[in-house]
């Protein structure tokens, strides 16, 4: 038994089978750890080098695949006998793939995989493959978890958005060019946590945001779901509260019409997705908007809100008439301003008389 026996086909059947049963199941079917060091790359994507070795020997004709303990892996064994048949391998140093979970720098996501360090969609000829960055630090695209889909929204700041515009194009072709696509998400500002690979669950479908100058446009959506071997980013409550706060803040610079907008464009269902516990990620301009348009008094008790915040304004808080939980709209007409006696009242008690009054008045302002 010898790796120096291995031939190109043998390899390139390993390969194969590493797509087929993805990274994990084939790592656990030959008994290998993840690489840490050396990588074989084919078609842009990375291969754990040892373990697609050692499955390549069961390849050859009346011969075994080859155990992680008899043979080592590295520069002088491994890396010398593919490149030898012609694969390409990176090692120590070299721009080797981030881990799922891996948070990097943007500095280190362009050097990764030689992408340029602008936009949320990043395409690299040289290295054949597209980034997709969502960052809900920035505001301006509502991408979106549904269950195990990520909701992306395309390219273009104004106006409507073109499918077969630059990489909207790119990754509404993925699935027939079978380029790579690589997805960040950032739960912290201006830190990035590698998802993985993705590819698209469905097919791209138009719904209306808001652009870069206020107004109602149609975009581009992509559903994508994670390859096998990478992960659905959970963060944690504190990390959700703080997405949340500077998207509340963003809402609140908002000039009263373009908060309107917001808050009755996209989806009226919340986006759901796990963090320590589960919660439910709302439109941070319906909140807004129904605590701007009480003016400081409780839709509920009619009464001025008991205090103000340290920046001056009026605290109401923002009730959702029926409970999200119940699948309850995240929408105006579901939405009223309370003060905080009366949303616990409502949360505590939730009569049906104070539901009939305060949903007559969502509904008035939902049409006005």
């Amino acid at each position: 038994m010898a790796l120096s026996d291995l031939t190109a086909s043998a390899v390139v059947e390993a390969i194969e089978e590493f797509d087929r049963l993805g990274r994990n199941a084939f790592l656990e079917k030959y008994g290998y750890g993840r690489a840490r060091d050396y990588w074989l790359v084919s078609d842009s994507r990375y291969y754990d080098s040892k373990a697609v070795a050692g499955a390549a020997h069961g390849y050859l004709p009346g011969r075994a695949p080859l155990t992680h303990d008899e043979f080592s892996g590295g520069k002088v064994t491994v890396q010398t006998t593919l490149e030898n048949l012609g694969f390409k391998i990176i090692g120590p140093g070299q721009n080797t793939p981030p881990l799922p979970e891996e948070v990097l720098t943007n500095k280190e996501i362009s050097d990764r995989f030689a992408v340029g360090n602008m936009g949320g969609m990043r395409r690299s000829k040289k290295g054949g493959l597209l980034v997709l960055i969502s960052d809900p630090f920035k505001g301006l695209y509502h991408d979106r978890w549904e269950g195990d889909v990520c909701h992306y929204t395309g390219m273009g700041k104004k106006g409507d958005q073109s499918i077969n515009f630059s990489q909207n194009r790119t990754l509404a072709e993925s699935s027939d060019t079978r380029i790579p696509v690589h997805l960040f998400e950032a739960l912290e500002h201006q830190r990035y946590t590698y998802v993985g690979e993705v590819f698209l669950s469905d097919v791209p479908y138009q719904e209306e945001q808001v652009d870069v100058e206020g107004r109602a446009r149609q975009v581009w959506v992509f559903p994508l779901k994670v390859m096998e071997g990478g992960i659905i980013p959970e963060p944690t409550v504190e990390q959700a509260r703080a997405i949340e706060n500077i998207q509340s803040r963003k809402a609140r610079r908002l000039p009263t019409p373009e908060l309107r907008v917001r808050a009755e464009l996209g989806t009226r269902k919340p986006a759901r997705r796990e963090t320590q516990s589960s919660t439910y990620v709302r439109n941070p301009a319906v909140a807004e908007y129904v605590k701007r348009v009480a003016n400081g008094i409780c839709d509920l008790c009619r009464e001025p809100a008991p205090f103000r915040n340290k920046e001056g304004i009026a605290y109401l808080e923002c009730h959702h008439i029926v409970w999200l939980s119940k699948r309850g709209e995240d929408a105006i007409g579901n939405t009223v301003a309370l003060c905080p006696n009366c949303h616990r009242k409502m949360h505590v008690l939730n009569r049906s008389m104070d539901q009939k009054k305060l949903k007559a008045l969502a509904a008035e302002r939902a049409k006005s």
